[in-house]
């Protein structure tokens, strides 16, 4: 990978890093616990249960993907980089983006 990739991929990389840790401060804000005296009914109160597991689950996912940026960023400008686990081929880079806690390439995902 060229300097000119290198540099780019870390841009992409870094967009994205901030763009997932924006989400997961939204995402925390809207899953703290509700405050007992607040007065809320029933239905109310059982529709924030299930938005806070909403929440919740969608943190997990996007905390996974922070770590994978984190790996990938951590090896660019190494030869690791961009390379499936399982068969050394380059993984395409919008899947990189797209699912960056992913290790292997499409072929070897299946």
């Amino acid at each position: 990978m060229e300097k000119a990739q290198e540099e780019e991929m870390r841009i992409k990389i870094l967009s994205k890093i901030s763009e997932i840790e924006a989400e997961l401060i939204t995402l925390r804000e809207h899953s703290a616990p509700e405050a007992l005296d607040s007065a809320i009914g029933r239905i109310s109160r059982m529709d924030f249960i299930n938005n806070r597991s909403i929440n919740e689950a969608q943190i997990k996912k996007n905390e996974a993907k922070l770590k994978g940026l984190n790996n990938w960023l951590g090896k660019l400008g190494t030869s690791d980089f961009g390379k499936c686990i399982r068969c050394g081929n380059d993984i395409n880079i919008n899947r990189l983006l797209f699912m960056p806690e992913s290790n292997h390439c499409i072929n070897c995902a299946r």
